[in-house]
């Protein structure tokens, strides 16, 4: 096998900026709490106002009447000043929730929207624009009580109306699978609505979404309905603290301060993300005092100590697995015979991609959900480096003397992972072509309506501790092609994946993931899972009041200023 010298960063460029933007690791579906034993009860309610009569004021310019103080705008910053951001690739769609879009994409949307509700560090739901919540007695629905008082970027009012209108979208749109558990949306007053899951069965992949998925974020109602979808692609209008002003493609994403920002009236005048896809480029452009945030390549990472830059490794809360997924669905490709695909896995040394690719920092893995996730089934064997196994397997399957294969990408990835395993499955006789495409392509070939694609599609499936496992799969292996249409989903899969999402018993619903994942690997090979790597990243000391690491806000520049 060649020697692997190339460093992978697939982790940073797809989700860098995502951590760094929303204050949470995860770019699609949000991260989780562990579910309430019982569906009468809500996962959170809103911290109670401080009683202490010697409790300071609440600052003078906080927007909403009533609101809960620790979402104010903190004291003691300092105004003016815009500071830099990377963005590591151009745009597909920003600002449609009726349009597919990435999670690079989702890191510029959450500078200008917010959703309902949101997660903490420690994965537990907490109040955002909706100030709190009620799940019914029987689980069949959930009532969200919204803060008043707020306005979107336009000047529109932020209410039940503006609620529904963007959930009966999510309802409609095709291309997200995450709320077709519900059925409708009721207003049932200007700041409360109601939203029902059909046939009343609850659905936590659903719920949860309203948790900062990027469809489920809110997107002012006057925006949508009035504007082109060729133009809602490259702009956006929420209720957050930085508006849109400026888009250049290839160069430039330009947000102000939104002064009647419900919480407060920012610090910074604004943020700018320079688009720069070339890693080396970012790290001069970082050291040089350009950029002001990195997402941090494991090979510089002394360096950059060296030179005084401060380096932290997000915790592993959330888990970004790579992996292939393998064009099963197609009777007539090689790949729709599991021992083909085990036989591939065979021939992958992933215990040298993570020496060679992550500088030791990673880990190998043979399951969707790891260690230390409660779905994580340690009984699982996987498919280990064997070449001689992987030969046999392919003999035993009709493939003794090999076959032609490809591996899909997005063009701005590095094409060192690829390269890795083009090189390992040579050793067993399969030709592999590797095939980088644009992100706009991607969207159309993995959606609902898309073309597909033959080969192996290079991607990655979000878990770990803080992620809801439905939520994991539904934005995965098992979304009921919805998404990954050339990947067959095993009706047994699917059917396991249904009774977890509805289950509400803690307990009873991990051993329901646990035996999915086994039969997901064991029994199928549906996807082929590689390795995980630890996300690094560094700020410009000069950056302060950000909440990176603490999670306390959506977006972790809010209430940033520079001294």
């Amino acid at each position: 096998m060649k020697k692997v010298v190339f460093i992978s960063v697939v982790v940073i460029i797809l989700l860098g900026m995502f951590l760094v933007s929303c204050g949470e690791p995860s770019p699609t579906p949000p991260p989780t709490t562990p579910p309430p034993t019982s569906p009468t009860a809500p996962p959170t309610s809103p911290t109670a106002p401080p009683t202490s009569p010697t409790a300071p004021p609440p600052p003078t310019d906080a927007r909403i009447p009533g609101l809960d103080p620790s979402m104010y705008k903190p004291a003691g910053g300092i105004e003016g000043g815009r500071m830099n951001m990377i963005g590591a690739g151009n745009i597909a769609n920003i600002g449609d929730p009726y349009q597919i879009s990435n999670p690079g994409d989702a890191a510029y949307t959450m500078v200008a929207c917010e959703p309902l509700i949101r997660m903490d560090a420690n994965g537990i739901l907490q109040p955002w624009l909706a100030k709190d919540w009620e799940i019914a007695d029987d689980g069949s629905s959930i009532t969200f009580y919204l803060q008043e008082g707020v306005k979107f970027q336009d000047g529109t009012d932020f209410n039940a109306d503006a609620v529904k209108y963007v959930v009966d979208l999510n309802i409609e749109t095709p291309n997200w699978m995450n709320l077709k558990a519900f059925e409708s949306c009721d207003v049932l007053d200007e700041y409360t609505v109601r939203v029902n899951f059909k046939d009343g069965k609850f659905d936590w992949p659903a719920f949860k979404s309203f948790g900062g998925f990027f469809s489920c974020l809110m997107f002012s109602p006057t925006y949508l309905e009035n504007n082109t979808d060729d133009y809602k692609r490259t702009h956006v209008v929420g209720t957050g603290p930085f508006k849109l002003v400026e888009f250049q493609r290839d160069e430039l994403l330009k947000f102000d301060r939104f002064d009647d920002y419900w919480r407060g009236t920012p610090y910074l005048d604004g943020i700018d993300y320079k688009i720069i896809p070339d890693q080396t480029t970012q790290l001069i452009a970082f050291k040089a005092g350009e950029v002001d945030m990195l997402g941090v390549q494991p090979k510089d990472k002394e360096d950059l100590l060296a030179d005084g830059f401060e380096v932290v490794e997000s915790p592993a809360t959330t888990v970004i697995n790579l992996c292939f997924i393998p064009s099963s669905n197609n009777p007539d490709s090689p790949l729709s015979n599991v021992d083909v695909r085990r036989a591939l896995e065979c021939a992958i040394d992933k215990d040298a991609l993570v020496e060679g690719l992550t500088y030791g920092l990673g880990h190998a893995t043979y399951q969707m959900f790891v260690e230390g996730d409660p779905s994580y089934n340690p009984d699982v064997v996987g498919y280990h480096y064997d070449l001689d196994r992987a030969r046999e397997l392919l003999e035993n399957a009709g493939y003794g003397n090999g076959f032609k294969t490809s591996i899909v990408l997005v063009d701005f990835l590095p094409l060192d992972l690829p390269i890795a395993i083009q090189d390992m499955w040579a050793q067993i006789g399969v030709e592999t072509e590797i095939n980088r495409i644009s992100i706009l392509q991607i969207n159309e070939m993995v959606s609902a309506t898309g073309s597909g694609w033959e080969g192996w599609f290079y991607a990655y499936s979000i878990a770990g501790p803080n992620t809801d496992p439905a939520s994991a799969l539904i934005n995965g292996p098992i979304n009921y092609n919805t998404t990954w249409i050339s990947n067959w989903e095993p009706p047994e899969l699917m059917d396991l994946a249904r009774a977890g999402a509805s289950e509400l018993d803690e307990t009873t619903r991990y051993e329901i993931y646990r035996e999915l994942s086994i039969k997901m690997v064991d029994e199928y090979a549906q996807w082929l899972f590689l390795y995980w790597a630890p996300g690094l990243y560094s700020i410009a000391p000069k950056i302060k009041g950000h909440t990176v690491s603490e999670g306390t806000e959506f977006f972790a520049f809010t209430f940033a200023y520079i001294q």
